[in-house]
Order: C-alpha cells, then sequence, then structure tokens
C-alpha cells in the first residue's frame, strides 16, 4: 500500500485533496447524495504531518471530472509545470481510468513523500488499534 505525505500538515488539507481525488470518478452532481465523498484516508502523525493513502491501483475518471480544480488544490505544493502535467494526464484520462501513484512519481515534488505502509509504519505513523 502507497501513502503520500502531504506538503501541508493539515488533516482538513489531507480530506480536501481526497474529497478531489474522488470528485474526479464521481464529479459534482453525480455524488452529490453518496455517503462516500473520499478517495483514501487521511492520517495525522503525532509529530502535525498528515499522509493520505492507500493510493494504490487505479482510479477512474469520469467524463466531466475537473481536473482544473483538483490541480488548483495541490498547486501550492508543485511547480506550474507539474501542476500542468498532472492537468493534462487527467484530462486525457477522462472517460478511463489513471494510476495515481504514477501521477504522483511523475512529479519531481511529490515523488519524495510517498512512502509504503511498511515506512510509515516503522516510522510510528499507525498504533496497533489504527485501521489501514
Amino acid at each position: 500500500m502507497t501513502y503520500l505525505i502531504l506538503s501541508q500538515p493539515s488533516e482538513e488539507y489531507g480530506k480536501l485533496v481526497s474529497h478531489e481525488l474522488w470528485m474526479l470518478a464521481r464529479p459534482r452532481g453525480i455524488s452529490d447524495g453518496e455517503t462516500s465523498q473520499f478517495f483514501c484516508g487521511v492520517k495525522t502523525h503525532a509529530d502535525g504531518r498528515v499522509a493520505i493513502g492507500p493510493l494504490d491501483g487505479t482510479q477512474p475518471v469520469h467524463a466531466d471530472a475537473d481536473e482544473l480544480s483538483f490541480g488548483n488544490l495541490i498547486g501550492a505544493a508543485i511547480t506550474e509545470e507539474e501542476e500542468a502535467g498532472i492537468v493534462a494526464a487527467i484530462t486525457e484520462a477522462k472517460g478511463g481510468s489513471i494510476d495515481i501513484v504514477g501521477l504522483i512519481e511523475s512529479s519531481p515534488s511529490l515523488s519524495p513523500n510517498l512512502r509504503t505502509y511498511e515506512q510509515l509504519e516503522a516510522d510510528g505513523w499507525f498504533a496497533s488499534t489504527d485501521e489501514v
């Protein structure tokens, strides 16, 4: 399982990123009445860092997905060129699917923050009673 440690140490920001990832598959207007509005979980470390995940597998991208909203949300954590590349990749994937980990790996600003479950566990992210 793969997780991303976010540049902003805010659980609220983590929820926003997870929500916007969900919106790629289930855009507003389609998912309004659904119970879940999040793609993945949000985990806060005792030191304040925040990670989202697991992010493995492919994510469907709806034809009406708002890739600009997602790009704007994460724009502060990446370069303008990376944002343009991520938005372009999501645009290209509309009506199909996209590998979220692959998308993150393509961003030099984000890829160093990818961690496996085992790495996070070794760093004290999960107490023995936590769910994955």
